[in-house]
């Protein structure tokens, strides 16, 4: 929550935010810095032994720690720069290698999703489950693509072609 009080805070004015660019599409701001600096110095508080890696900073502790924290700050930087109200801090915790926890939290809805493995998965306290379609045809779809890598676009578009003649409906949100 500290993380996403940086985000809102940034998010009304946008235009003040700096962007560089990590890649081809790919992008960081130091908002992405600080709501990663703010996530990862109240864990390792918290747990001093565990190991972090974080997507602007990279690995942090021992490689072999029994728990690993895995972290994007702000999940969706190019609709955060672009005023598309998308994104989310996500965290996700591995102990001895494995996902065990995870937390996704949705500043612009006030919407904390967790999980823990074993345990099933929540939304602001309230359990979430699977839908219980079974038919495609009666299905509304999410989906993404390779915002980074666009060589085979092509398949990904075809694939989409068919989702949407056999489905119920189809969203990309970004």
């Amino acid at each position: 929550r500290k993380a996403a009080a940086i985000i809102n805070r940034a998010s009304l004015d946008l235009d003040l935010v700096q962007v560089s660019t990590k890649g081809r599409r790919d992008f960081v701001t130091e908002v992405d810095r600080a709501a990663e600096a703010a996530i990862i110095e109240t864990l390792s508080t918290a747990y001093p032994q565990h190991a972090f890696l974080a997507e602007e900073s990279g690995s942090r502790g021992d490689r072999e720690a029994e728990y690993t924290w895995i972290i994007d700050p702000l999940d969706g930087t190019t609709n955060f720069i672009h005023g598309f109200p998308q994104y989310a801090v996500s965290i996700a915790l591995a102990e001895k290698g494995q996902i065990t926890q995870a937390v996704i939290y949705d500043p612009n809805r006030n919407e904390l999703f967790t999980a823990s493995k074993g345990r099933g998965a929540f939304l602001n306290d309230r359990r979430i489950r699977v839908s219980k379609c079974t038919r495609l045809g009666d299905a509304l779809v999410g989906t993404g693509f390779p915002f980074k890598e666009v060589s085979r676009l092509d398949v990904y578009t075809g694939q989409l072609l068919n989702l949407m003649k056999s489905s119920a409906g189809v969203r990309r949100a970004g």
